[in-house]
């Protein structure tokens, strides 16, 4: 899969990905989707202003806005996001919050959340009044998620991740020993059995999904939708979703099913984690990975993890991404189908800070 530094990729017709994107750019430019910059210091030579997104308040950002921000550190990317999607005022004084980041296994980004990312989200949760921040998560397969939190994740920090995040102020609580509650899907998706999901959901105020971006060998892409997988008991995802014998003869009965069970879910924001994402490969090592720098935020699913696609189209990525419309692509065909978000890219609207790639970015996001 080649890719050099400048983030192009030949393709079968000869044509690099970064010569189609600026083709394209060139071409649709009175097409694309509105952009602006948030104020403070001096605006960023990307910068396309059409107002001032710090003026927002959280309740008044559009439901398709994807903020994408890059600063000189992921802490200083997270709160420039937070503050160009108009804050936390969303929480109010006392409430619970619960952090979900997607913590594969006891290894580092890309294959998981940062943890600056998510130290941030919790000083910034702090801050705005929450009463308890929770992060909690049930890792993959065959590790113990509380033995995969006990890995010094913090680059510099030899100290077990779980004592660095409730340090931070918050509670760790693994979802492998908290209870679980029985949810019925619509009767026209593919999960014809309840699905299991935490208990802890109904007693928190608000969810924050906090994914990474990256590719999946089985779904194709993990990113905000995918990343709720985490909150389905093994005994859903093994046997229900993985394992059924309905896959072998249904090739995109899964990637539906990733889509579906969001219909089980309703984040307040997702915070997608693209510091360094995974380009090839996943949802662990081996693979490429890419220094995209950035993180992305939205309070809608389909729009973030279609903004994504795009973003790893551009840095280049597996062969049935590359080479495959965005909204193509199955679990976000079904997401669309579902109305779990947008519709399409008509109803997206891109703020970016310091992101060079917005106009390559947004031609491979309407790309047909």
């Amino acid at each position: 899969m080649g890719r050099n530094g400048n983030g192009e990729r030949g393709n079968d017709r000869g044509v690099t990905r970064r010569e189609f994107v600026g083709t394209a750019a060139a071409a649709g430019a009175a097409a694309l989707l509105g952009i602006r910059c948030g104020s403070g210091g001096e605006p960023s030579d990307d910068a396309s202003t059409d107002g001032d997104a710090d003026e927002l308040a959280f309740a008044d950002v559009p439901q398709g806005q994807v903020v994408i921000t890059r600063a000189d550190t992921p802490a200083l990317a997270v709160a420039r996001g937070i503050a160009l999607m108009g804050g936390l005022g969303f929480i109010q004084p006392g409430q619970k919050v619960m952090l979900k980041p997607n913590m594969t296994g006891p290894m580092p980004p890309p294959d998981t959340t940062s943890a600056e990312v998510m130290l941030e989200l919790i000083r910034l949760c702090r801050e705005a009044g929450a009463g308890e921040v929770i992060v909690a998560e049930r890792t993959y397969g065959p590790f113990v998620t509380e033995t995969v939190f006990e890995w010094p994740l913090l680059p510099g920090d030899d100290r077990p991740y779980s004592t660095i995040l409730v340090e931070a102020g918050a509670t760790f609580r693994p979802l492998d020993n908290e209870p679980w509650d029985e949810y019925t899907l619509p009767a026209d998706t593919d999960f014809d059995v309840p699905i299991l999901i935490p208990r802890i959901l109904t007693e928190v105020d608000h969810l924050i999904n906090v994914p990474a971006l990256k590719t999946h060998t089985g779904s194709v892409f993990t990113m905000s939708m995918k990343n709720l997988f985490g909150l389905i008991h093994p005994d859903t995802r093994n046997g229900i979703v993985h394992g059924d014998p309905r896959n072998s003869t249904d090739r995109d009965r899964e990637k539906r099913m990733f889509a579906q069970m969001n219909l089980a879910f309703s984040p307040v924001l997702n915070v997608l984690d693209g510091i360094v994402s995974r380009t090839t490969g996943g949802p662990m090592p081996p693979g490429d990975q890419a220094d995209t720098d950035m993180v992305l935020m939205s309070k809608d699913r389909v729009a973030i993890d279609a903004v994504g696609l795009a973003v790893l189209r551009y840095y280049g990525s597996e062969t049935w991404i590359e080479d495959r419309p965005v909204w193509d692509q199955v679990q976000l065909a079904e997401a669309v189908t579902r109305r779990i978000g947008v519709s399409g890219p008509d109803d997206i609207t891109l703020v970016t800070e310091n992101i060079r790639e917005k106009a390559d970015i947004e031609a491979l996001l309407r790309e047909v």
